[in-house]
């Protein structure tokens, strides 16, 4: 009987959650906001630091009316709750020996565990769900994963729906190829880094018969670059998603591919330029509040990424705002001369267009310092390091301290993820 109880309410909640992607703005406007004063006000009662948060700045979640109204509220950094015992940060109703724990990526160093109940981890999955079958894949379709740890399966694999095959992100990518020849999986999924590695190695081995349905890339910016050699590998349309630990699905790329719909209806997304909303076009930070994580809720959280809102809607007629794109982490932001700061796009986008240079990880320790490593390609040379190292100097300004190595592998994150730039300078000390 549970597990018919179970498919009873997924049903139930998946067609909600497939009807509301295609309300009008307004529409879904009204019901974020149905769904925001109700994690307000269960926060604010349940969970001891919000109900300290929200006092201190006398807010109280029924004076929370609009969307805007959430400025008032500071907002929460992963720095700050991993500060915090449980008993502050779980909400009061909720056994955390119940909850399922997860773990976030720490590509900061800084991972934080967050508790998720049972019923709020299946209405996540869901919110997945919708963006898989939106772009085409199909219940019955075995997806191959690329994972450190291999997680147990699924409730809904019980079903016999969207079954899966494990790949280990410790084995070489030449024996990817062998596995991925082997299972002939419809869908394939992972950290965009780890894609690329695997279709190199396809286009490496002359592998034309691995020709799945669709690739899903998230955990990792995905550039022009990297998505088309994974077409060019695969054969097949390749789709970006967005999402964390903290609070599930973000955003996602529909059949258009014009951009990143961001799910309204699950989660609260501000695009921050300063304290303030910024414009379609300009890069903002991320600050995001769950909607449906009951057990540890979010509330104006950092996430520590910075994107754009596009300046028009996808063409696809869906009421979900679109995202033109994701920029990168907040962190992978470079300070100017000038003390603005640098989008990874304007560096990435031309110093990969050295000749020779496979891959590089630029690291800023002051703001006139940069340490720069490089994964040669074919054709490297004198050459290659002189253009690499003037094309810094143009975008960065002078005086610039350039320590440049030539390395057999770059560095990889936690979690498999790879960051062309990461910046070291406190931004704080500077403000």
């Amino acid at each position: 009987m549970r597990g018919v109880r179970e498919t009873v309410r997924a049903t139930r909640d998946l067609t909600r959650l497939w009807r509301d992607q295609w309300r009008s703005q307004e529409q879904l406007e009204r019901l974020q906001l149905r769904k925001l004063r109700r994690m307000l006000a269960y926060a604010y009662h349940q969970v001891p630091y919000y109900r300290r948060l929200f006092d201190e700045v006398g807010v109280r979640p029924e004076e929370v009316r609009s969307v805007a109204d959430l400025r008032r509220i500071p907002t929460t950094s992963r720095r700050l709750l991993q500060r915090l015992p449980v008993s502050e940060i779980v909400a009061r109703d909720v056994a955390p020996e119940r909850c399922k724990q997860l773990t976030t990526a720490g590509s900061t160093g800084m991972p934080l565990t967050v508790y998720v109940r049972p019923e709020d981890d299946r209405f996540k999955d869901l919110v997945w769900a919708r963006t898989s079958l939106a772009d085409g894949r199909r219940p019955w379709d075995r997806t191959v994963y690329f994972k450190f740890q291999f997680p147990p399966p699924n409730w809904f694999e019980r079903f016999g729906v969207w079954p899966r095959a494990m790949l280990s992100l410790l084995d070489p990518p030449q024996q990817r190829v062998e596995s991925l020849r082997r299972i002939r999986a419809r869908v394939l999924r992972g950290n965009a880094f780890e894609l690329v590695r695997t279709a190199q190695a396809v286009l490496d081995a002359g592998a034309t018969d691995i020709r799945p349905h669709a690739v899903f890339s998230m955990g990792s910016v995905l550039d022009e670059a990297s998505r088309e050699l994974l077409e060019r590998a695969f054969g097949c349309e390749v789709f970006d998603c967005y999402g964390a630990t903290e609070v599930g699905c973000i955003a996602w790329e529909c059949r258009q591919h014009r951009g990143l719909h961001l799910n309204v209806d699950t989660t609260v997304v501000e695009l921050l330029d300063g304290d303030r909303p910024a414009a379609p076009g300009v890069p903002a930070r991320l600050v995001c509040t769950g909607l449906h994580g009951f057990a540890m809720p979010f509330i104006r959280y950092e996430i520590g990424d910075v994107g754009v809102l596009a300046e028009a809607p996808c063409p696809c007629g869906r009421g979900l705002p679109l995202l033109a794109r994701l920029e990168g982490r907040a962190d992978d932001f470079f300070l100017a001369r000038d003390g603005g700061w640098i989008s990874p796009s304007v560096v990435v986008n031309r110093v990969k267009r050295t000749p020779g240079v496979a891959q590089f990880r630029l690291t800023q320790r002051t703001p006139t310092r940069i340490e720069a490593l490089i994964l040669p390609g074919e054709g490297f040379g004198e050459e290659s390091l002189a253009a690499f190292e003037a094309t810094l100097r143009d975008i960065l300004g002078s005086p610039l301290a350039l320590d440049v190595s030539v390395v057999d592998e770059l560095p990889v994150d936690p979690g498999r993820k790879i960051r062309s730039m990461i910046c070291e300078v406190d931004r704080e000390a500077l403000a």
